[in-house]
């Protein structure tokens, strides 16, 4: 009971410094979701329907969606700048009436560089508070919008305009009426009331949100990180299998000598065992004594230079790194077999290799098990240095959306995380590993 509560222990721990982490980054970061992307002097992912304007984000000036915005009963759209392939920046919705005899007037939303207070401090500015518009809300209550009324003076005409508060502090929608001399002021200011009713204004998502709609929702940015994934996985698993044949036959040749060196008859036999197991040695003073990274960008690099299937190369790399520590624990576990067991087998008319193969290499292994599946668990971190050699592994994964984004925070934590699940998981079976062979022990 006492383990099974540091284990909810631990669980708990870890949930809680996730959301501490969330909660400071949320108080922390300010990106906005409607920021929009710019290419070579084109906004990008605009949609015909959005207005978009300017504000100041992170220090700097950003093009961002104020609002959706739709024609009013009875007038249509005579042009707009808004285009969904991003050719223009500056964005406008023009209305006029579908018959001009009985929908006189036209209507210009506009975004405004502004806030509502400079707004009311234009002349004939009156603050309407809260504009009632006739459409309702999703929860079927009525839509709201903070306004500022305008009534404008012109020769000809009646003009007014309207300023609706959009996302963003310092824009604002401007809508902007001019009717025919004939047509009363009320007029105007219904119609400008309508053209209101049509228009949306964009919602700030929270930062968090934003952030992670940023990095990972956005141009489905997650595939880089589902794609090295399962990179990731198909490096360690093929270099746990190479690692596991080399292991076990460096750690025969060594535990062979070990054992047997003493009374061999000075020989061919002798010489070859001698020179093998030198060339064992060698092999693991070189293996365990130069970092994975470098050995990783050797074989890249210089001996397969030729080649460029940066998986496969990081397959032997691993594969041949791992053996060197898979030997030694294997070797630990044939010396703690009785050499009793081999005197044994060797009575009942094996020869030495029968005996290693049937009857001392299963129990070794039997007892070394818990040791080979926790050198899986350093394997799989250990591979993300892939990306030192162009693999796109689950690192290089969030590597390369940190670069496309400029926001390290979620991209990394969420590669932390998905490693630590893995990690959790694979710790896991290994403790069920080892409590099923204690218990087959009895």
């Amino acid at each position: 009971m006492k383990s099974k509560s540091r284990r909810w222990l631990k669980i708990g721990i870890a949930v809680a410094a996730v959301a501490a982490i969330a909660v400071i980054i949320y108080f922390t970061s300010f990106y906005h979701a409607d920021v929009l992307k710019i290419e070579n002097g084109k906004v990008k992912g605009i949609k015909p329907t959005w207005l978009v304007g300017q504000s100041n984000e992170d220090g700097g000036t950003a093009y961002v969606k104020l609002a959706d915005v739709s024609a009013p009963k009875d007038y249509k759209a005579d042009s707009s700048a808004a285009d969904p392939d991003g050719d223009s920046i500056t964005t406008f919705f023009l209305f006029r009436g579908k018959d001009p005899e009985k929908n006189p007037g036209e209507v210009l939303v506009t975004p405004e560089r502004m806030t509502l207070d400079e707004a009311s401090g234009m002349d004939g500015a009156s603050p309407c508070g809260i504009l009632a518009a006739d459409t309702k809300g999703d929860e079927g209550q009525e839509k709201k919008t903070s306004c500022v009324l305008v009534r404008e003076k012109k020769d000809g005409e009646q003009a007014v305009s309207l300023y609706l508060a959009s996302p963003y502090q310092d824009a604002c929608i401007g809508v902007h009426v001019s009717m025919p001399e004939t047509s009363t002021e009320d007029e105007a200011v219904a119609l400008a009331q309508a053209v209101a009713a049509k228009i949306t204004p964009g919602k700030q998502m929270s930062p968090l949100a934003a952030d992670f709609k940023l990095n990972f929702l956005d141009d489905n940015r997650w595939t880089y990180l589902l794609n090295g994934l399962i990179v990731t996985l198909e490096i360690t698993l093929a270099a746990v299998v190479i690692g596991l044949l080399i292991g076990v036959l460096v750690a025969t040749i060594r535990s062979t000598w070990d054992q047997n060196s003493e009374n061999m008859r000075k020989g061919p036999g002798k010489t070859i065992l001698g020179g093998l197991n030198g060339l064992c040695n060698f092999y693991l003073t070189v293996i365990r004594g130069t970092p994975v990274v470098i050995q990783l960008m050797i074989m890249y690099y210089i001996i397969f230079a030729s080649s460029r299937n940066g998986v496969l190369i990081a397959m032997l790399a691993f594969g041949i790194n791992s053996g060197a520590y898979v030997a030694e624990i294997i070797r630990g576990g044939i010396m703690s077999v009785d050499r009793g067991q081999l005197e044994a087998g060797r009575s009942l008319g094996f020869n030495y290799v029968q005996t290693m193969r049937h009857v001392i290499i299963p129990q070794a292994m039997k007892s070394v098990l818990p040791a080979l599946a926790n050198e899986f668990i350093v394997l799989l971190k250990e591979t993300s240095v892939s990306g030192y050699v162009a693999v796109k592994d689950l690192t290089k994964g969030g590597d390369i959306i940190r670069g496309v984004t400029y926001s390290a925070f979620m991209p990394l934590i969420a590669v932390a995380l998905i490693y630590l699940v893995m990690v959790m998981f694979f710790t896991r079976l290994v403790g069920k590993l080892e409590r099923r062979l204690r218990a087959s022990d009895h």
